[in-house]
């Protein structure tokens, strides 16, 4: 069974957009955390 090249673009769509959303939001905090790091308000992490 096939879907509609309508459903199936929309679909496409949807995914994009929340794809696109969480690059952003990954990108945005990587940002503010490599400014934090540059400014010195939090030091080197210790794990383990």
């Amino acid at each position: 069974m096939t879907m509609p090249l309508g459903v199936a673009l929309e679909m496409a769509k949807m995914v994009w957009i929340a794809l696109s959303g969480w690059v952003c939001s990954c990108l945005t905090i990587a940002d503010e955390v490599a400014a934090s790091l540059r400014s010195g308000d939090i030091g080197p992490f210790h794990v383990g």
